[in-house]
């Protein structure tokens, strides 16, 4: 999963939005159990004054999550948005 603007908050450690803490707990159990992976955009992050360390340890960081996730949709995953 590849997360931007609004969406960044999904794997914030305090995040500046409503975030459900259910939701935050199945991206934890997704990544622990699953292996699934969770990508936060560095610009995003950038422009809120967030570092790594704002972030859940599930989340990996890319500088430019839009070209993540075009990079994902050409190995064949698919682009849904919520």
């Amino acid at each position: 999963m590849v997360v931007w603007g609004p969406g960044i908050h999904l794997l914030a450690k305090q995040p500046k939005r409503p975030v459900p803490e259910l939701h935050q707990k199945r991206v934890k159990s997704m990544a622990q159990a699953y292996g699934g992976k969770f990508i936060a955009c560095g610009n995003t992050m950038h422009s809120m004054d967030w570092t790594a360390k704002d972030m859940l340890e599930v989340a990996q960081i890319e500088e430019v999550g839009v070209a993540a996730m075009m990079e994902l949709q050409e190995r064949g995953y698919a682009y849904l948005a919520w």
